[in-house]
């Protein structure tokens, strides 16, 4: 693996962004991959996301994340709590102050175009190297739907929602297209929101027609046709094209139906559900709802998807955690043993001891096969909740009847698996209003995709409510609140300082400024 990053490291060096000419003291001939082969490690080592997490932050900006003030002047605790401090508060300086208190991975910006360079390289070089056309063609696959997937993410960090009221996605700026390895004497502009999710189409539906064969039989560490299925279903999602978002939801769905139904979880004692600390995963390899998936191998992993709370001690409270309004959001009895209603909250989150009201992540969703087990990715839950949307939408929109109960359907066959049925049968949710219907859409996504890298995107793409944040570290001070109001221009998060003086062509956003 050694030989494939020193090719990506050389490569990449002569693909910058700059007007430097090719470093002639490299050789740069002997170390090109010769075959699709070597193209295909490049891509595992350096362009899938194995070694840690692109945005760790992402859910502490959320309304799904409190911060818990500290008791006494631990501190871990505040250390803790000083390196969420800057997205906590979504400050313009959240990427440096994240570098400054010692966070690896903070720099989602140039962590995603890092990779979107080494699909780059792969897609360039394919060509040139031996191989079947059949290989070719699954190597091509893989790069192009890694290359969408990294420029959906940036567009939707570092750009307006692509449905934002007053917003013209086709003139308001979203991120650089980067799609050569070539050296260019300009610097990259920003290209419009629009033309990015143009581009995010374009090399999805390529890698769809690649790999609807070549890609199935695929590790879930790698792109399949499902995760092209399932990201074409999101991206359509974001665009408010609801057709295409339920076709393709359902195109997951008739590969991968199953649901991991938590009514037969048991613990690793075989005691339910009297304890939290379980033998299963919804991410684990061999799981039915997993599509793909990623670990962090970094043991200082500032993630709020797998812990809140450091080891150290369940007995106070974790510096972040799960919010009371998430909490309220579940139809949950953590009182009776016998029907605990709704079974999300007990095996996905980790309470703190005796103070059952208080919560940290994660338990189902983050117990890891071994150290580099997976945590993170894609699953078949989402597929389920894209399709019963865009359904809402379209029987809000037209009043069809077959939608309202297809949506309606999708809802109630994934909360039978959530639900606790030993002593008392699951009650079908019945909505005849359509606005009704679609907003317990939404909370169902909410309560089921908690920590998931979905909530911040679902907030700016449903008009960017009020979120207010308080935080404080010294136990005997007044808490500083921060409001992120409706519409704020911090929905679109500022774009990193180093990545601004290396290229004098990208314009920062509204939210770069001190407040």
């Amino acid at each position: 693996m050694k030989r494939y990053r020193l090719i990506a490291l050389l490569l990449l060096t002569t693909t910058a962004w700059s007007c430097e000419k090719f470093l002639e003291e490299y050789s740069l001939n002997e170390l090109r991959p010769s075959s699709v082969i070597d193209l295909q490690q490049l891509m595992i080592g350096e362009a899938y996301p194995l070694g840690g997490y692109f945005a760790p932050y992402l859910e502490l900006l959320t309304d799904n994340v409190t911060s818990n003030f500290p008791t006494s002047s631990i501190e871990q605790q505040v250390v803790i709590l000083m390196k969420g401090e800057g997205p906590f508060l979504w400050r313009h300086d959240m990427y440096e102050t994240m570098q400054e208190r010692g966070i690896p991975n903070s720099n989602s910006y140039e962590l995603y175009y890092r990779r979107v360079k080494v699909c780059n390289v792969v897609l360039d070089q394919l060509d040139n190297v031996i191989g079947s056309p059949e290989e070719k063609d699954r190597v091509k696959g893989e790069a192009l739907a890694l290359r969408a997937y990294c420029h959906f993410m940036l567009v939707n960090l570092y750009g307006q929602p692509y449905n934002a009221a007053g917003v013209d996605a086709n003139t308001s700026p979203g991120v650089p297209l980067i799609l050569s390895s070539s050296v260019k004497d300009e610097y990259p502009r920003r290209a419009s929101v629009g033309e990015v999710y143009a581009q995010v189409e374009k090399d999805l539906l390529e890698a769809e027609r690649l790999l609807a064969e070549l890609g199935q039989q695929n590790s879930k560490w790698r792109v399949t046709d499902r995760f092209v299925y399932t990201l074409l279903s999101r991206v359509y999602l974001y665009q408010e094209r609801w057709e295409e978002c339920v076709a393709y939801a359902a195109k997951v769905l008739q590969r991968s139906p199953a649901l991991l139904d938590l009514r037969a979880v048991t613990s690793a004692t075989g005691a339910f559900p009297t304890t939290n600390v379980f033998a299963s995963n919804v991410y684990l390899l061999d799981g039915v709802e997993t599509i793909w998936c990623y670990s962090s191998q970094q043991e200082n992993s500032f993630s709020f998807n797998t812990t809140m709370m450091p080891a150290y001690s369940r007995t106070r409270p974790a510096p972040y955690a799960m919010s009371p309004e998430l909490l309220a959001c579940y139809d949950y009895d953590d009182v009776s043993a016998t029907n605990r209603k709704d079974l999300r909250p007990h095996f996905y989150y980790i309470g703190y001891g005796a103070m059952a009201s208080r919560y940290r992540v994660s338990s189902l969703k983050a117990v890891r096969e071994g150290n580099d087990g997976p945590i993170k990715g894609m699953r078949v839950a989402e597929a389920y909740l894209n399709r019963a949307e865009g359904n809402a939408r379209l029987f809000l929109a037209n009043g069809d009847a077959a939608r309202r109960t297809a949506a309606l359907a999708d809802l109630n066959y994934l909360r039978m698996h959530r639900y606790d049925t030993r002593n008392v049968a699951y009650v079908p949710v019945e909505i005849a209003d359509a606005a009704e219907l679609l907003q317990f859409c939404l909370d169902e996504r909410r309560r089921e995709l908690s920590y998931e890298e979905h909530r911040w995107f679902d907030l700016r793409r449903t008009g960017m409510p009020q979120i207010v944040h308080a935080f404080k570290v010294v136990a005997e001070q007044e808490p500083v609140a921060d409001t992120l109001y409706q519409g704020d221009a911090r929905y679109v998060l500022p774009i990193p300082a180093v990545a601004l003086s290396k290229n004098p062509a990208l314009t920062p956003n509204p939210s770069n400024a001190p407040r």
